[in-house]
């Protein structure tokens, strides 16, 4: 399963690429076509590519006139991906230690400059004038941030030979770069299911779907490669727990439905649904994780699909509550987008801190077990 997952994951990012190292070339040479564009007019036509509602219809000016800054951080971002996709290859940690560490530094440097030019393009440019604007500026330098601090804080673990960490943090930074590429997939492949949406619509559908599947591809490709160590006094829980954890995530829903319903037109009042079902569905899979550790009776496996459990039930609930302490500028429907976007991201997060936490405490327990023996021959 994890070989599928990383396969699939390899095929979009290869897809990504060159369509990132092609990006601004029509800025410096207008004859030249972004294939972006022209993969997107192929399979839904041009008016949709590139037509009213399309990024190129409001954004041209700003990527104009900031071209040199945009190049910079979508040629960067798009060489670091496909750096920081050879570090996953233990065949080249195991073979090659110090190919992996220069590949690691190298994705470093540059995902780090292209974060900080991705900041500087939005700082010094507007949103997007769509209803979608606000809210996806907010969740672009969420994701800017959170790739910096993600991969920083795995070069801050590695230092202390902390590995668990170290890989954990470096798949969720890779995660969150994942975004573009999935997001590219997510607009040009939905729009024949909704034809009605334009561009830009479709790009808040993804943004959407990803405030869940972004974390929580992290979430689920930590689980799939490790395994719970057994921990001494760690015990399985009632199964009022997880009813508990099942009412937050129905009131959630309910609230965050309540919330876009109440939104004007043009806004599609289906985005709900963009959100409730990436958020069930992960709902789901930590369900059959917790009712495949009880059965088991791995209590450690099952106190982390525990946590993970209840950062995805808590994820409507964070989407709702998220819409009403965004910037005092926003309208009521930048609140409630940005709330969809963005809040989901902050309770998985939490809960996939804890259980990388929780993995790398119970290793260095048992490392520290291990070297006992050693250390008392040696005295």
């Amino acid at each position: 399963m994890s070989r599928r997952f990383f396969v699939l994951t390899v095929a979009i990012a290869a897809f990504y690429v060159p369509l990132a190292l092609n990006y601004t070339w029509p800025l410096f040479a207008p004859g030249l076509s972004r294939w972006q564009d022209s993969v997107n007019a192929v399979i839904n036509g041009r008016t949709y590519a590139v037509g009213d509602g399309s990024v190129e219809s409001v954004r041209h000016g700003a990527y104009a006139e900031h071209r040199v800054v945009l190049m910079v951080h979508t040629t960067l971002a798009g060489l670091a991906l496909a750096l920081g996709l050879f570090q996953f290859s233990s065949r080249l940690r195991t073979r090659r230690p110090a190919v992996h560490r220069w590949i690691g530094r190298s994705y470093l440097a540059l995902m780090s400059v292209s974060m900080l030019t991705a900041l500087v393009f939005l700082y010094f440019t507007p949103p997007a004038q769509h209803f979608i604007g606000p809210a996806f500026e907010t969740q672009l330098r969420a994701l800017a941030i959170g790739t910096l601090g993600s991969g920083w804080y795995a070069v801050y673990a590695i230092r202390r030979r902390d590995v668990i960490t170290h890989q954990a943090w470096m798949t969720y930074g890779i995660a969150l770069m994942m975004t573009a590429p999935l997001l590219r997939v997510i607009w040009i492949g939905i729009q024949p299911l909704i034809p009605q949406h334009d561009l830009l619509t479709n790009i808040g559908v993804g943004s959407i779907i990803l405030g869940v599947a972004a974390p929580g591809s992290a979430v689920f490709a930590f689980m799939l490669t490790k395994q719970a160590t057994p921990e001494a006094g760690v015990r399985s829980v009632p199964a009022w727990t997880y009813g508990a954890a099942f009412a937050l995530a129905v009131v959630g829903s309910l609230a965050y439905t309540a919330l876009v319903l109440r939104l004007p037109t043009p806004i599609p009042h289906s985005l709900a649904l963009f959100h409730l079902v990436p958020a069930w569905i992960t709902l789901a899979i930590s369900v059959r994780g917790v009712f495949r550790a009880r059965t088991t009776g791995d209590a450690a496996r099952e106190r982390q699909w525990r946590w993970i459990l209840w950062g995805f039930a808590a994820a409507p609930t964070a989407a709702s509550l998220y819409a009403q302490i965004v910037p005092p500028a926003f309208t009521t429907a930048d609140a409630v987008l940005a709330g969809g976007m963005d809040g989901p991201v902050i309770p998985i997060t939490v809960a996939f801190a804890l259980v990388v936490h929780a993995a790398a405490r119970s290793q260095r327990r048992t490392d520290d077990d291990l070297d006992e023996p050693n250390v008392l021959a040696a005295a």
